[in-house]
């Protein structure tokens, strides 16, 4: 029997379904994960490259988010040994991989994600990511190779012209569009709807049908978000803890204007 608690976002990814989810950039309370699982989110990404998170933080997110069925993953701040293999020792199920220009370089991410033969990531059992038990090495390295899950983010003009064989890659799950920056690299920066961009996202659709993996996007305009879902997108990632926040608080304040 596997110490490895179950991955419940890469089980439905697996099954054909789609994944709903949102970025933590600030709240570092337990308790923000349980508002979004009450809310209906699959996944929350703890966002490391631009949040406010250390370790510990990611840690206490992680613990709660699996045990009450919201799969916590983490946007390293790099693609370097320590932040991505801490980061899953700690106790994320998942890493968000930002700013690759090149397929090798989601290799070289599998690679650190992966226990042997996969992988070389060093084994450390009896911590936050089995829930402090031990057990089979065999049998758990290849449970925990099945569990974590990785999502590339696409976001560079070189990493699009590589796509195809991006997609093609062992140990990658999801390919997921980060518009901003995409935009930004293709020289239209903020334009979501220029051919360039539409050309992009359409070829990384296409590339993760052909093979197997599943296409996400990161959006903060809920009718693209809904029109890219429509298009075959099943990694669905909007807005941010905060923004939800302001939001909501937003349309009561303005309705009370209006009154």
């Amino acid at each position: 029997m596997t110490i490895l608690p179950s991955n419940r976002m890469k089980a439905r990814l697996r099954a054909g379904r789609s994944v709903t989810g949102t970025m933590l950039i600030e709240f570092r309370q337990t308790a923000v994960m349980q508002a979004l699982k009450n809310a209906g989110y699959d996944f929350a990404t703890i966002d490391m490259e631009h949040g406010v998170f250390d370790y510990e933080s990611v840690a206490a997110l992680s613990r709660f988010g699996r045990h009450i069925g919201i799969t916590p993953l983490v946007r390293v701040p790099d693609l370097q040994y320590p932040f991505i293999a801490r980061a899953l020792d700690v106790g994320a199920q998942g890493i968000m991989a930002p700013r690759l220009r090149s397929a090798e370089q989601a290799r070289d991410v599998v690679k650190i994600m992966k226990y042997p033969p996969l992988g070389g990531r060093g084994c450390s059992f009896a911590r936050g990511h089995t829930d402090f038990q031990g057990g089979a090495l065999p049998e758990n390295m290849r449970a925990a190779n099945e569990e974590t899950l990785l999502i590339i983010q696409v976001e560079t003009r070189d990493l699009i012209d590589d796509i195809d064989a991006v997609a093609s890659i062992e140990g990658v799950d999801a390919l997921l569009i980060g518009p901003t920056d995409l935009s930004i690299d293709l020289g239209v920066p903020g334009q979501f709807d220029s051919p360039l961009m539409l050309a992009a996202i359409e070829k990384t659709i296409a590339a993760c049908h052909k093979r197997g993996v599943a296409p996400g996007i990161q959006m903060n305009d809920l009718d693209r978000l809904l029109h890219w879902a429509e298009k075959g997108m099943r990694v669905l990632s909007s807005f941010s803890e905060m923004a939800l926040l302001q939001r909501a608080g937003r349309s009561v304040t303005e309705a009370l204007a209006r009154t």
